[in-house]
């Protein structure tokens, strides 16, 4: 049962397809404004504090556990991300992007094959960052060979295909929502009172 009245749910809808339509906009600005250099130096520090976040609770848990040899490992290779997620931020090359691609595919897979009994679902864990180091080692390095107007037009077509799509999901699930039958959270609350 959904909680929110009819209302509330519509201006929910609302804001969202707001935000959807300022994030397609402010690809199709950057895409039509930003240098590209700039983008992907922007895009590689993004990358780079983000693999410093995701390792900082694996340091935490393995420095906690020192004592068990996973720990040991889980220890090494957070140390080995958190640099590398500097080094990436602090120098933009091919040869820092390369290492982490690699760090980002063989890590992960040495941590699937220690799994063994639980191999499925330590996968699962690492899915996105096998796919992640995969992306950054075939793209990383040739970005810039993609040539400024690829780029440009690849973030503009990019850009107005989220407004288009957030428009459209918006506008139907607003419909949807103004369409459908009152549930209890939209009914009014009636209070009998007993005359005395």
């Amino acid at each position: 049962m959904n909680m929110l009245s009819k209302n509330n749910r519509i201006a929910n809808r609302v804001i969202s397809m707001i935000v959807g339509v300022l994030i397609g906009a402010a690809l199709v600005i950057v895409g039509a404004v930003v240098d590209v250099g700039t983008l992907i130096w922007l895009a590689l520090v993004i990358w780079g504090v983000i693999i410093i976040i995701g390792n900082v609770p694996a340091l935490i848990y393995s420095v906690a556990n020192i004592k068990s040899k996973g720990a040991v490992f889980d220890l090494i290779i957070s140390v080995v991300g958190i640099l590398l997620g500097v080094g990436l931020i602090v120098s933009q090359n091919q040869v820092v992007t390369l290492i982490l691609a690699a760090y980002m595919i063989i890590f992960p897979v040495i941590r699937i094959i220690l799994a063994k009994a639980n191999w499925g679902e330590q996968l699962k864990r690492e899915a996105l960052r096998i796919i992640l180091g995969v992306v950054l080692m075939v793209f990383g390095g040739t970005f810039l060979a993609v040539g400024e107007q690829v780029l440009k037009l690849l973030l503009t077509i990019i850009g107005w295909v989220v407004i288009g799509l957030t428009l459209i999901f918006g506008v139907v699930e607003i419909i949807r929502i103004a369409m459908s039958k009152p549930t209890d959270g939209d009914a009014p609350i009636y209070v009998e009172h007993e005359e005395k």
